[in-house]
């Protein structure tokens, strides 16, 4: 089974040669691309050596995000352990290595081919790995599991799309299922949809959303009041804070930008989309609409323009911030919504789309609670903006309410943290052995 498994990737990579020689010398998939094909490189292999390790592995951005309270936690709990992270795409190794202060190295994942995975897992030579959120990799997890390393899934999440779809994996989803030590899902919806798929009942729990632990978006008052001088933002200015946009949802804001700033002469929006490298696509788009932008790194020159376009990584956390009210896209367009809790960390009202199947719970917790909007169209969305831009003591409460439901959620990596201290060891290996 495995066996046709690795055939079928090699057989892909070889249709793909053509397409990844033309990326990467378009500059894309260079940096890591020997660690991808199992080489670590010597510095690191260096700083791990004799360690005690724990991986931590992240698909990309959100995953990451969601794994910095847990890193945090662990690194609190275990400090003579060494922490290695991993992640898929270079977003989300750049937003790592911003924000994930507590790992001691960075590499990108391996590619699934057996013998990939299983030279890195003899190099790292870890005791436990925790994977975020869904990832789902058979020859990693198969090897992972005979090295006798303890796996463990934290803020498992399953959408309503993707249980069909593992379904299909069949023998697959079956064994990897086994191998995993422990489930740590976010919600009774995850952890219902992880037993359908067949996992142990007596490995399953729900923990909650490592994302309402995260404090990396944490700021003080006086970074605050720094971020404000260099956007020049005044305190009369009524500030929209747009975060992770796909294509389509630009367009849309250009629109909604224009009917709010004839209403509100001191309307600013700050808008980061999810990707960066569309921002020359979205300069030009706002341009062409007739609307003055400037990107944020060259804010500290803006003078007049009302639109400030996020041309960096690993800021929109602290930026919602700044805001009055906030959107976050992914959610007027069918992708399944993103981290509508970044903004209500910060006590803001968030406004999201319909689109929000891969963060129904936090949505769920927000509308609850009135600490959050849900509109269907960018009609309705121009009209609640405007709603709550003319009415600040209901924007407050609603504002009082987001600070108020995060803090009542926290404590996810607290729970994650003392059920890793129940794993018992395994046959070859203990991970508790060495003071765990």
């Amino acid at each position: 089974m495995y066996f046709l498994y690795d055939l079928l990737l090699v057989i892909i990579l070889i249709f793909l040669i053509p397409f990844l020689i033309i990326q990467i010398l378009k500059g894309k998939y260079r940096e890591g691309f020997a660690q991808r094909l199992g080489f670590i490189p010597e510095d690191i292999l260096k700083k791990l050596k004799g360690k005690k390790i724990i991986w931590v592995h992240a698909v990309s951005v959100g995953e990451t995000v969601a794994a910095s309270p847990v890193v945090k936690k662990i690194k609190e709990a275990y400090p003579d352990y060494s922490i290695l992270f991993s992640t898929v795409t270079d977003t989300g190794q750049e937003m790592a290595r911003k924000i994930i202060e507590d790992a001691d190295a960075y590499i990108y994942f391996p590619l699934d081919l057996s013998f990939m995975v299983g030279r890195v897992l003899r190099l790292i030579n870890p005791l436990l790995i925790i994977i975020m959120e869904t990832e789902l990799w058979p020859n990693f997890i198969r090897k992972a599991s005979k090295s006798g390393a303890k796996i463990v899934y934290a803020n498992g999440r399953i959408s309503d799309q993707s249980v069909g779809r593992y379904k299909y994996l069949g023998p697959f989803l079956e064994d990897m299922l086994k191998r995993i030590d422990l489930f740590c899902m976010q919600s009774e919806q995850d952890l219902s949809y992880i037993l359908k798929l067949g996992a142990d009942p007596a490995k399953v729990h729900n923990t909650g959303n490592t994302k309402l632990d995260q404090d990396y978006t944490g700021i003080s008052p006086e970074e605050k009041n720094s971020y404000l001088e260099e956007f020049k933002i005044r305190d009369e200015d009524k500030v929209l804070v747009v975060g992770s946009t796909h294509a389509n949802e630009e367009e849309q804001f250009a629109s909604i930008y224009k009917e709010l700033k004839d209403e509100f002469e001191d309307f600013i929006m700050i808008l980061a989309p999810r990707h960066i490298t569309r921002i020359d696509e979205i300069e030009e788009m706002f341009h062409q609409a007739g609307i003055k932008t400037i990107r944020r790194t060259g804010v500290r020159k803006r003078k007049d323009e009302p639109v400030i376009l996020v041309d960096t990584i690993g800021e929109l956390g602290k930026l919602y911030s700044l805001g009055d009210l906030a959107f976050v896209g992914g959610s007027l367009v069918e992708s399944g919504g993103h981290n509508i809790l970044e903004p209500a960390v910060h006590g803001k009202l968030v406004f999201f789309g319909p689109h929000v199947y891969d963060f129904k719970e936090s949505s769920q917790l927000l509308l609850e609670n009135e600490a959050g909007i849900q509109v269907q169209d960018k009609e309705e969305l121009v009209l609640m903006l405007k709603k709550f831009l003319h009415n600040p003591s209901l924007m407050e409460k609603y504002s009082r309410n987001a600070r108020a439901v995060i803090e009542k959620n926290r404590g996810t990596t607290d729970r994650i943290v003392m059920l890793l201290k129940k794993l018992e060891g395994g046959k070859e290996r203990s991970f508790i052995e060495g003071g765990l």
